[in-house]
């Protein structure tokens, strides 16, 4: 073995070097034209949850690669999958790399041999922060795990390969805390990002990207009927000087959202607002109640009441009754007259 992959010790060489010989012995018994296609073609790449190596090391035994009594194979083959990964043989991908129990500290291994500059400025940044020393290693594990499934070096990472492995990380461990961001940061100080890159990744959520405008508020809910939603766009606007935006944004996830949306779930095709009075006593009932799981039964076989329907209480009686005076929407029969003198249904 060659540098940076020798060691010094010559039996820890030994021991890698057999390794790394008998986790290719077993991918080049796999269908592919490279070792990325013979990875991908065992299937071993496919939950990381799962142990990968006992089947190999049975495998190695079965062919008379290993005696029946070897009981090291599996430390080897974690050795050599190492080797593989971090000389840019193999790209396992990103959830597998976070959930599988070997091989494990990938960003020592990383900083040796695949970028010693990249890391070593890293861990730099993170020990003069403020960061504590558990935080910083995880993020550079993190940074590791990037760099092993999309090849490279850390100054090739991109803003949206940290997307997607928060987004990763997020499905595999909902309830982590959020854990792992930090590493972002690092990157960032580190000047990896493109200027105008946002500096953290909580200013990836809308919540942090300023108010959006009254057109964004409503289009969250992507109404059919276009009419209803200019209708609700102008509303709103002739509210906006007068509220707080908590209190615009939660206007329009009234109106658009629990009334009129839900509306078109349930009407496809709904493009008036005199509703008839059936249509109207059903978005009511919807208001007041929702599904609830019985002792023993599917979801939805019980109704219980609804805890905010009293944040929606009076919406056609009051809250859409407060509606433009311009533009009528629709035909059909005409229900109780608004305060500012829109035609709504009756609930």
């Amino acid at each position: 073995m060659a540098l940076p992959f020798a060691l010094d010790n010559s039996s820890s060489q030994s021991y890698r070097k057999f390794g790394l010989i008998r986790v290719l012995d077993w991918l080049a018994a796999q269908p592919g034209r490279t070792w990325q296609d013979r990875w991908n073609a065992s299937g071993a790449g496919i939950d990381g949850r799962a142990d990968w190596r006992p089947p190999v090391a049975q495998w190695l035994r079965d062919t008379g690669r290993i005696a029946e009594g070897n009981l090291s194979a599996e430390r080897q083959l974690s050795v050599g999958m190492m080797q593989l990964i971090c000389a840019d043989v193999v790209r396992p991908g990103m959830s597998w790399l976070l959930t599988t129990a070997t091989p494990r500290n990938l960003s020592s291994e990383m900083a040796r041999v695949r970028d010693p500059a990249g890391f070593s400025k890293l861990s730099s940044l993170g020990s003069t922060s403020l960061a504590s020393y558990s935080v910083t290693r995880t993020a550079l594990e993190w940074v590791a795990v990037i760099v092993a499934a999309k090849g490279g070096v850390v100054a090739g990472i991109t803003v949206g390969d940290c997307l997607e492995l928060l987004e990763i990380s997020d499905a595999l461990f909902p309830n982590s805390g959020g854990k792992g961001p930090s590493f972002y940061q690092l990157l960032h100080e580190m000047g990896v990002f493109p200027a105008g890159a946002p500096a953290t990744v909580r200013m990836f959520n809308p919540l942090f990207q300023g108010q959006l405008t009254v057109e964004q508020l409503v289009d969250r809910y992507d109404l059919a009927c276009r009419p209803v939603r200019d209708l609700l766009v102008d509303y709103l606007r002739e509210r906006q000087p007068a509220v707080d935006y908590n209190t615009l944004r939660g206007l329009s996830t009234v109106l658009a959202g629990a009334f009129w949306k839900d509306l078109e779930n349930h009407h496809p095709g709904v493009d008036s607002l005199r509703l008839a009075p059936d249509v109207a006593a059903a978005w009511r009932e919807r208001l007041q109640t929702k599904a609830t799981r019985a002792a023993a039964g599917p979801p939805g076989a019980a109704a219980g009441a609804r805890g905010t329907a009293d944040g929606f209480r009076g919406l056609p009686d009051q809250g859409a009754g407060v509606l433009p005076r311009h533009r009528p929407v629709g035909g059909g029969r005409p229900g109780q007259v608004g305060p500012v003198g829109r035609a709504l249904p009756v609930p």
